[in-house]
């Protein structure tokens, strides 16, 4: 980067090669840091943060961006509890700056093509939507499949049912007036989605789904542009 060049973006991470770390690597504007590295030279000009950091190193660090009042968005919440994820929003809130978590679901490939025929009304009124994945521990899977679910259906009083099983794949079908859709996540990260209309031939559509680089790339045009991180995974409280 030019040394002339004050970066917009602090990206704080543990593992250079992370997804995530991936997915911000050759995009400007970006200065990689370590937790604990001093970043005050980069004060009045930062827009953003991105936190890639697990364990005891996280708390401190989001505990200095709230300080200094700048914007982050927290690669994952795993070793989160409600309680902790509460105070975080509170903070935030009497700081008057935005804060999210990444990871989120809606950005996989097959998510956004299963919402766009979910809109396009093409099942039909909506019956049922089951979803099915491999067991989890901790909140933040609990919080992803919730914010997946609220998205693809937009308050629709759809029934939902939810089930852990012994698989490798993360599933979503949603059964309606005119058929099922059925969305897949592979354990490789294929996507796949099956679309099944009544008196049709089924379709199935494939493609390699990159959404660590999409998620990134939306909150890197939200933060350019000023705008609200409304399609970020948000902070509950």
């Amino acid at each position: 980067m030019d040394d002339m060049m004050q970066p917009e973006i602090l990206y704080f991470t543990q593992d250079l090669e992370s997804p995530c770390s991936q997915a911000v690597r050759l995009r400007s504007g970006i200065v990689t840091l370590k937790p604990g590295d001093d970043f005050s030279q980069y004060l009045g000009t930062v827009k953003a943060a991105i936190v890639d950091v697990a364990g005891e190193a996280r708390g401190p660090l989001l505990k200095e961006l709230l300080k200094e009042k700048i914007p982050f968005a927290v690669n994952g919440l795993s070793g989160e509890t409600p309680d902790s994820l509460k105070k975080l929003c509170a903070a935030a809130k009497r700081r008057h700056i935005q804060v999210c978590w990444l990871g989120s679901l809606r950005f996989e490939w097959v998510m956004v093509r299963l919402k766009e025929f979910l809109t396009a009304g093409v099942l039909g009124p909506l019956q049922e939507m089951r979803l099915t994945r491999p067991p989890a521990e901790g909140i933040f899977e609990s919080l992803k499949d919730e914010d997946l679910v609220n998205w693809l259906l937009q308050g629709n009083e759809t029934a939902f049912y939810s089930d852990e099983v012994d698989t490798e794949d993360y599933m979503v079908v949603v059964t309606g007036a005119r058929g099922t859709a059925t969305a897949v996540i592979r354990a490789d990260g294929s996507n796949e989605l099956r679309i099944e209309l009544s008196n049709e031939p089924a379709r199935v559509l494939k493609e390699e789904s990159h959404p660590r680089e999409t998620e990134i790339g939306y909150f890197l045009f939200a933060i350019h542009t000023a705008r609200p991180w409304t399609m970020l995974g948000r902070v509950p409280n």
